[in-house]
């Protein structure tokens, strides 16, 4: 028995940010005979719970790159990597000198709290708009990020930005020990870019490690479009690019599939279980 594991955005998801009801029903059908299906993904628990709302996910997924394994049934959190102290301090100082306001993610009682304070550009409103009204988390305006931040534990850091800026930061953060930073094109609107921080102990790849200790599998299967996808296409047994995705992404893929508008994800898993 195969564990397939799909990312979201571009892949599982199609343009208009959903999962097709044809997906929906493929799934449900595949995992009520005993396909094993998960998700990896860069988002958190608050949107994943209502994208993947009627889908019958069985086994934990990896959320924000791995910073997170979740429970989705249980609402759960199973495993936590969180930023330590030191270079949350230097993520703040480099951010203060660049003068760039940011999302800061942070888990306290058990619950996400999301902190920022102004926006520059029209992508970081729409990307509060799409995510501030979740009953799994909480967006906060606050003055002070210092003082927001203190009793709680730091899991990621996100900014958006053109590239030029989004380069130059991105030098900056990358030295800052304990800390992983990758930085790509929105898919959503072009020309705008979104990097992000989070603790080096994190990646897609650990996650899905850890995943594993709850599946009985002979194969790793992936499935990916972005260039966040490449740490675990390199621990899969074979790994898939969408029709849609990045050249980089697909150069390292076993072969390359439908898009992401066609189904492509799960019409694969179908043709292949024979299901």
């Amino acid at each position: 028995m195969d564990l397939y594991v799909s990312d979201l955005d571009g892949t599982l998801l199609n343009s208009n940010k959903k999962v097709s009801l044809e997906s929906k029903n493929i799934l449900n059908e595949l995992i009520n005979k005993g396909v094993n299906f998960t998700i990896a993904t860069a988002r958190t628990p608050a949107t994943v719970v209502d994208l993947l709302e009627g889908v019958n996910l069985k086994i934990p997924a990896t959320l924000m790159n791995g910073v997170l394994i979740y429970d989705i049934n249980k609402r759960n959190y199973i495993d936590t990597k969180d930023i330590h102290k030191d270079s949350v301090n230097k993520m703040l100082k480099i951010f203060k000198e660049y003068k760039k306001d940011f999302f800061v993610y942070t888990i306290r009682d058990n619950h996400l709290w999301v902190y920022y304070r102004e926006f520059k550009w029209n992508i970081e409103q729409d990307f509060y708009n799409e995510r501030c009204n979740k009953s799994l988390k909480t967006f906060v305006k606050i003055e002070d990020y210092v003082e927001a931040i203190k009793d709680s534990k730091v899991i990621n850091f996100i900014i958006f930005d053109k590239l030029d800026f989004i380069k130059e930061i991105y030098e900056e953060i990358k030295n800052v020990e304990g800390i992983t930073t990758d930085f790509y094109e929105d898919i959503y609107e072009k020309g705008m870019y979104y990097l992000e921080a989070y603790s080096s102990k994190a990646s897609k790849a650990n996650g899905i490690e850890l995943l594993k200790e709850y599946v009985n599998h002979s194969k790793l299967i992936t499935f990916g479009d972005n260039v966040n996808d490449i740490p675990m296409f390199k621990i899969s047994d074979e790994c898939y690019a969408m029709e849609n995705a990045v050249d980089k992404l697909k150069k390292l893929a076993t072969n390359v599939i439908d898009s992401n508008n066609n189904d492509g994800v799960v019409k694969f898993i179908k043709e292949r279980e024979g299901k």
